[in-house]
């Protein structure tokens, strides 16, 4: 009785046991039902709150890509495009009615680091969203983390799992020049000298002391969600989970998700030069007449390819990424149940256990067995009943370490 008071107590006060609770519930709902389930436990509160998994229903927002081509008819101030040119780019994007915009071409100017670049960051600040692709790396001497990689910064408290096979970083070797404020972020490219494994994607990267940095993928499901990074829950080799009614996304121990087998189709692409240059006449911009898609902003010249932060291949695929994993809906909260509640089962459990001690040796044997058979099951049915009845959950760590504990005490007796 004495262990599983304890037990119960260490239930209520330590996480550990809250979350082996918590798989316990997750087993019983899973046996009730048979449906795919996640859950995120509240350790303040003692709520545990359970999705049911399933496809999206409806569209997220598409991907528009922008082409950048080697500009044949000289319409850019220079090739590859200068601060000047994609501050163009981007106003006439927000002209015709787009939010949020991705760049995954390197925005590195040798000596602009003057009113072009502070134009370009003032026009990135007109949209809702923006995200800018940059590698990261490992050095002996680590940086301070840049402001606009600290606001894509996923904190340790949404982390839960063995972070230390990810990706270690503390250093990105490439400056950005340009800065749209508190609604730009930034994700990497690629992580230096690690190479994803073949056939998936990267999605994070541990900063050193700091905590997990997306990659430029993740923050474009993250933008199509319309998700913060504080949004995010990160179950380390197992899911990211984006916010309450978003993907589940699902991870390996390095951080990285199979490329999808099925593509979305993609939207015709526009040729940036096409955009250049902006009018203040609205009968010469096209507006867009339904919701805006995201602009994704990349190269494909044979000259202004150099600029893109990433493959061919991995363009595609962060096209389809949004439409691409199933959704956590229908979600329901348990609380817990009173501790009187649980001290009337435990007390049960235990006289049955001091019953079993007034028998024999053999047949004490026998009758934990039985108890072990039908008892331990029956505890499981009996969570999944005031699940679904009352809407309340149950410690089951006290019975069982009562349970296991009486068991080992009473075998062994002679």
């Amino acid at each position: 009785m004495g262990v599983g008071c304890g037990a119960l107590y260490l239930s209520k006060t330590t996480t550990w046991l809250k979350k082996l609770d918590a798989s316990f519930v997750m087993i019983a709902l899973s046996y009730q039902s048979g449906e795919q389930f996640v859950h995120q436990l509240d350790a303040q509160s003692d709520i545990i709150t359970i999705n049911s998994v399933g496809k999206p229903q409806g569209q997220t927002n598409q991907v528009q890509s922008i082409e950048i081509t080697d500009d044949p008819d000289k319409i850019f101030e220079a090739s590859p495009p200068s601060a000047l040119d994609y501050a163009i780019i981007l106003t006439s994007l927000h002209k015709r009615g787009y939010k949020e915009v991705i760049l995954t071409t390197g925005l590195n100017w040798d000596q602009q680091l003057g009113l072009e670049t502070q134009g370009l960051g003032r026009q990135l600040a007109m949209f809702s969203r923006s995200a800018i692709a940059l590698p990261v790396t490992r050095v002996a001497t680590p940086q301070s983390l840049p402001d606009i990689l600290r606001r894509s910064l996923i904190p340790m408290s949404r982390v839960s799992g063995n972070h230390r096979q990810l990706p270690f970083i503390n250093y990105a070797p490439i400056s950005i020049h340009a800065d749209g404020g508190k609604h730009t972020l930034a994700g990497f490219s690629e992580v230096e000298n690690i190479p994803a494994a073949e056939g998936h994607i990267p999605l994070l990267a541990y900063w050193q002391d700091e905590g997990l940095i997306p990659s430029i993928d993740l923050l474009t499901i993250m933008t199509a969600y319309k998700l913060n990074p504080s949004d995010l829950t990160v179950d380390c080799g197992r899911h990211i989970r984006l916010g309450k009614k978003g993907p589940l996304i699902p991870i390996d121990e390095f951080g990285q998700t199979p490329i999808p087998n099925k593509p979305a189709k993609p939207l015709a692409p526009i040729q940036a030069e096409t955009l250049m240059p902006p009018s203040d006449k609205k009968d010469d911009i096209s507006l867009l007449t339904q919701a805006a898609p995201i602009a994704l902003i990349h190269a494909v010249g044979e000259k202004t390819s150099i600029t893109n932060t990433l493959s061919p291949e991995r363009l595609t695929s962060l096209i389809a990424l949004s439409q691409s994993y199933p959704i956590t809906k229908n979600a329901v909260s348990f609380p817990r149940l009173p501790i009187w509640a649980s001290m009337i089962l435990l007390l049960d459990v235990a006289l049955l256990s001091f019953w079993f001690g007034q028998l024999t040796r053999s047949k004490r044997l026998l009758a934990y067995t039985l108890t072990a058979t039908l008892i331990i099951p029956l505890l499981f049915v009996l969570l999944a009943a005031l699940l679904h009845l009352s809407q309340h959950w149950l410690s089951l760590s006290a019975p069982l370490a009562t349970l296991i504990t009486v068991w080992a005490c009473h075998i062994f007796r002679r």
